[in-house]
Formats: C-alpha cells, sequence, structure tokens
C-alpha cells in the first residue's frame, strides 16, 4: 500500500518493485473509475479473478482526461509492463463544450493547455498507443468508454457514442483489440428502467458517498438510492458494472 492506504499504486510499485513470485504486471491506467475512490474497485476485482503470479498496478488518477494521462505516461512505462489495460475519456467528454462551473473546475484542476474536443482525444490517445508500443514490449487492449448516465438516448451518452466511435478508429489504426464495456453495461440495462435524467449536480456523487462510506451500504445499493441500476452518480460504476470491466480484462490477459 502507499502512504494513502491505497494497494498497488505506481507510486508504491516504483518505489517496491515487484513482489517476489511475479511473473507477469499488468497496469490499468486511467482516472477515478480505474483509482477506485468513488466507485467500485474493479481492479481489486480482477486481481481476484486472475490470481498469483500477476501483480496488478492501478496506475488511475482522479478527474484525469486523455491528456493527463499522455503527461504522466513516463512512470507508467517505467513499471515495464506486461500488459496494460487504458480506460480514459469519461472526463474527457464530460467537459467537452461545457461550460457549467464544475467543467471550468477541471479544467482549472488539470491544467490543461486547451478546451477538451474530440480531436484533441483523438490525438491524446493516439500519442498514448503510439508510445507504449515504441517503449514497452506490453499487450495492449482500450476499454470503451462507459455509459454517462443511464438514459441511453440524452445528449451525453450521444457524445460518449461519438467518441466511442472515435476510440475504436484508434485502436484499428494501432492493432489494439477494444474491450466492449459500453455495449456489455447497455445490455445490462433493464429494458423497463426509466432512469433520472443526466445531472452535473454534485448531490448524486455525494449521496453514493455518503451511503457507502457512512451507511456502508454496496456501490450497487448507493446506485439505487440515486435511482440508478449500474452507475453510482451518473458516471461512477457500481459492482455489477466494475464486475463486467473485471471480466473483459481477466479474459484478455488469459488470451
Amino acid at each position: 500500500m502507499d502512504r494513502h492506504g491505497r494497494r498497488g499504486t505506481t507510486k508504491a510499485f516504483l518505489r517496491d518493485g515487484p513482489a517476489p513470485g511475479t511473473a507477469s504486471v499488468v497496469v490499468c491506467v486511467g482516472d477515478s473509475i480505474t483509482e477506485g475512490g468513488g466507485s467500485a474497485d474493479w481492479v481489486a476485482m480482477l486481481r481476484a479473478r486472475v490470481g498469483g503470479g500477476v501483480q496488478f498496478v492501478n496506475d488511475g488518477v482522479s478527474g484525469d482526461l486523455s491528456w493527463n494521462v499522455l503527461q504522466r505516461l513516463d512512470a507508467t512505462i517505467r513499471c515495464e509492463p506486461d500488459v496494460v489495460i487504458l480506460l480514459i475519456g469519461t472526463n474527457d467528454v464530460a467537459i467537452a463544450d461545457n461550460d457549467s462551473r464544475g467543467a471550468r473546475w477541471v479544467r482549472k484542476w488539470k491544467r490543461l493547455e486547451q478546451e477538451p474536443t474530440l480531436a484533441w482525444y483523438v490525438e491524446n490517445v493516439s500519442a498514448i498507443l503510439r508510445r507504449l508500443q515504441a517503449e514497452t514490449s506490453a499487450r495492449i487492449a482500450v476499454l470503451e468508454i462507459p455509459i454517462m448516465g443511464e438514459d441511453l438516448d440524452g445528449e451525453m451518452n450521444r457524445r460518449v457514442d461519438e467518441y466511442n466511435e472515435a476510440l475504436h478508429r484508434v485502436a484499428a489504426d494501432f492493432d489494439v483489440p477494444c474491450l466492449p464495456l459500453h455495449q456489455r453495461m447497455v445490455e445490462l440495462l433493464p429494458p423497463d428502467h426509466v432512469p433520472p435524467p443526466f445531472s452535473t449536480s454534485a448531490r448524486p456523487l455525494l449521496n453514493s458517498l455518503y451511503q457507502h462510506h457512512v451507511r456502508r451500504r454496496t456501490w450497487d445499493e448507493a446506485a439505487a438510492s440515486n435511482g440508478l441500476v449500474l452507475l453510482t452518480d451518473n458516471t461512477h460504476l457500481g459492482e455489477r458494472a466494475g464486475g463486467v470491466i473485471a471480466d473483459l480484462v481477466a479474459d484478455f490477459i488469459a488470451t
């Protein structure tokens, strides 16, 4: 664990090195969905599924966009991974063409050098994959951007679809598999589900954190308290959705 008590972070791995008996290193790169602070910890689920001989490094950083991942890629590469899993794009989608106070705060917090756009996302993901292929011998997979809110006909999910179409094209250009996270999540939504509209309000997030950390409810139970099935607060994942990622990645590692 690092000094904050988080298990298997990049910083801890670079400080301590591989554990005894490690046969391969899998680095999972992403944002808060991967970090697992306000979301089901799919990296821990994956660790439990795959078992011994494989060491997992949680390279998730809350709030990151694709550009931020590119800026910190040196540390990822220094882990000398055998496998890299990339899940990034939720924050790119969320603050593109968004002038809300929260979006402006994220731009400042993450020190973005320009306004997020789809073209910039494609440029950044391409640069990430190019560096990983040139500077590591790792097998690489990307994950589709998950749904944002559970109203599949809403504006935010139409934008997610657009970004995922572009992500599939980039992955194909680099001959990297794009694992169908978004597709699997859509399939899990009940046909009679009537979700609340997508909102950028912090209230669902605060409620889910309260439900999980104070009332000791599961992330899925926290999701239900917000009227949701797979997402705890419109962006972060409950256990069912986290398990989808763990299954997809475990299958990729075993291939």
